[in-house]
């Protein structure tokens, strides 16, 4: 039988390491807050929204029903960042794609092509990541803290928060199966873009169960992270695809490099064809993802 004092003092310190986490989160994400405001390194950007997601999570199990107002406003205020980042990071990941495509090609048509498409890029960065500032700016980031800090100092260690995180990844997992499912029926570009979504939220929440010990979402977080990174590549792609068709056009573009839209527009084929197979690629590492379950479930049974 179990021991109940035994089983409260284990359950009280899984909800002291979850706390532990979100502070740790939390300071991750203050930290690059003010460096992105500062400097103009892509890895920045990238940094600061992948670490808004993972504190948006924690937040969402800590602090879901919270009394205060307040609390549930600080769910708001990574999300927001991140958005803020959004169209700087595409920026970023298509100036990097662009420089592995010149890198690749021997054609000198093909690469000042690409060049034009880059420098173009690289202006409409720079002046992206000032109107991100402005965003960012709008948030006192000591403020956010000391709020943070008293929200997660007021909250019930005596509420079962590490399963109402394991329901939360559960809740999370059955929203991917779905998307997977639509994905296969329908593997349009919004499909999976969709299961990219879901796979991110899926992944940030096994995370948290995977650093409070449980060893099984260790192997579920692996093997997203393997998936996102085909998914992560795959978006990038679409993006570089999409600020290539606004570039060829532009009629400037067309009029003064009619050489340059030729030879991209080729390209731009071959980009389209290699996320057609990743696509495919896609989807069967997902099933892999689907195979994962908590030790305590059953095995599915076949259909006879």
């Amino acid at each position: 039988m179990s021991d109940p004092e035994k089983d409260s003092a284990v359950a009280v310190l899984s909800e002291k390491k979850l706390l532990d986490l979100a502070r740790k989160r939390l300071e991750r994400f203050a930290s690059l807050l003010p460096k992105t405001l500062i400097g103009d390194h892509p890895d920045n950007v990238h940094d600061l929204r992948v670490w808004s997601r993972r504190l948006q999570q924690v937040f969402k199990v800590l602090l879901p029903e919270h009394p205060s107002g307040k609390c549930r406003k600080l769910i708001r205020v990574p999300r927001k960042v991140r958005r803020a980042l959004g169209d700087c990071r595409n920026l970023d990941v298509c100036i990097d794609l662009i420089q592995k495509n010149i890198a690749a090609t021997n054609s000198e048509v093909v690469r000042n092509a690409w060049r034009q498409i880059q420098s173009d890029l690289r202006e409409r960065r720079e002046a992206e990541l000032e109107e991100c500032r402005e965003e960012l700016r709008r948030h006192d980031i000591i403020d956010f803290v000391t709020r943070a800090q008293a929200c997660l100092k007021s909250i019930d260690l005596r509420k079962a928060f590490a399963q109402t995180l394991k329901n939360s990844v559960e809740e999370a997992r059955t929203r991917w199966h779905e998307t997977l499912a639509e994905a296969h029926e329908n593997p349009t570009t919004d499909q999976i873009h969709a299961l990219r979504i879901a796979g991110k939220r899926l992944r940030y929440r096994a995370e948290l169960l995977a650093d409070l010990g449980h060893a099984p979402a260790k192997s579920l977080v692996k093997s997203l992270k393997v998936l996102q990174n085909e998914l992560g590549y795959w978006n990038d792609s679409q993006v570089l695809l999409r600020f290539m068709a606004k570039s060829i056009g532009h009629a400037d573009f067309l009029l003064g490099h009619p050489d340059y839209a030729r030879a991209l527009i080729t390209e731009m084929e071959k980009e389209r064809q290699r996320n057609d197979s990743a696509t495919v690629d896609i989807l069967k590492s997902a099933e892999k993802v689907r195979e994962w379950r908590f030790p305590e479930e059953a095995p599915e049974q076949q259909p006879a």
